[in-house]
């Protein structure tokens, strides 16, 4: 057939019945995308939504102004607003590209050959990693282990406060109480990535000890209930005393000017955003776990965004494939310390509701 006679044929059809049956097939297209419900992730821990609008575009400012140029590798500005809302000096503040980073410089620093890093375990995964790059030993134990667990060897204590998975959270008493038992020269790490979710006490409860401990240092970050985990930025809080170490993990040409940019604005307006986003996972958190009591599952109290259970007769990773079959994503715990564990993020009421029906759906 040649490519008029191709055309040819279409000459007699009628324009009317083929919009009749283009108008068919798009409401047919659209019923069966209303049919096909997204998986619902509740595997990660940063925070689903994006930042303030307002936060965003300063970063894009920066970057249209200034993108050809070197950024202030001290990060003044933040430091200064950071330093005041915490009520310490600047020079005690360390600006760096996630807390992750931040963790790992400090490892190096504070760690060698033969050296033991200690932790509460289960755990966050990157703490058995930041001793064996350090040329360290890690040495894990349960949460109420940790005051007889301290060695010869033993240079740092890195806690997750609060613990990721578990959701434990050790209070600034007990922290001040672990601190002051240990050796003069081992330091206390506090990782508080999820602080912004606890609420047995308040804020700067952990915090404010790095006025009266000098090797306690609190690492803190924007990538939870800031919203910002794309910009990897997080910071790290000593005492007047631990300058040498905070000098020793600042990197080395500082933070992105564009992620400068985003921090310092997100700080100015933070309240109402930071409180309503907290509110929201206190709320849905209280509801979680309450209705969790009700199911045949060994349940951990949280002061965190997400929970932690198993079901007996199942492996976090049977129960995790069981879940997603049902379209709910959840973390195995095998990789964060234990086999017969997931880890559930919270998100909203319909996040919860979508939830707790799967997982009835596979208990029963």
């Amino acid at each position: 057939m040649g490519l008029l006679d191709y055309y040819r044929q279409f000459e007699d059809v009628d324009e009317e019945e083929l919009n009749v049956a283009r108008r068919k097939r798009r409401r047919r297209e659209k019923e069966l995308a209303l049919q096909q419900v997204p998986d619902l992730d509740l595997s990660g821990t940063e925070w689903p939504e994006f930042p303030n609008s307002e936060v965003m575009n300063a970063s894009i400012y920066t970057a249209r102004g200034r993108v050809n140029g070197y950024p202030d590798r001290h990060a003044r500005a933040v430091r200064r607003v950071l330093a005041e809302r915490h009520g310490v000096e600047p020079e005690r503040i360390v600006l760096g590209n996630g807390v992750a980073e931040l963790l790992q410089a400090a490892a190096l620093a504070l760690l060698s050959e033969g050296d033991e890093l200690l932790m509460p375990w289960p755990s966050y995964p990157l703490y058995p990693l930041m001793a064996a790059r350090a040329g360290a030993r890690p040495v894990a134990v349960e949460l109420s282990g940790l005051r007889g667990a301290v060695g010869e060897r033993t240079r740092a204590l890195v806690i997750c406060n609060p613990n990721d998975p578990t959701g434990a959270y050790l209070r600034a008493e007990e922290v001040a109480g672990l601190a002051g038992e240990l050796p003069e020269d081992t330091h206390v790490l506090v990782d508080e990535a999820l602080v912004h979710f606890q609420d047995v006490e308040p804020l700067d409860a952990v915090l404010r000890l790095t006025d009266a401990f000098p090797k306690l240092v609190v690492f803190r970050t924007f990538s939870k209930i800031y919203g910002l985990s794309g910009l990897r930025a997080g910071y790290a809080v000593g005492s007047t005393a631990a300058t040498p170490l905070l000098d020793a993990i600042a990197p080395v040409l500082g933070v992105n000017a564009l992620t400068q940019s985003a921090i310092d604005h997100a700080l100015k307006i933070d309240g109402p955003e930071v409180e309503r986003r907290r509110a929201s996972v206190l709320t849905e958190r209280s509801r979680l776990l309450e209705a969790l009591q009700e199911l045949p599952v060994d349940l951990a109290d949280s002061q965190a965004n997400f929970v932690w259970l198993s079901a007996e007769g199942m492996s976090g990773l049977e129960l995790a494939n069981r879940l997603a079959e049902h379209g709910v994503l959840v973390a195995p715990g095998g990789p964060l310390g234990a086999d017969d564990h997931i880890r559930v993020t919270i998100r909203n009421s319909g996040a919860t509701d979508r939830f707790l029906n799967a997982l009835v759906e596979v208990l029963t």
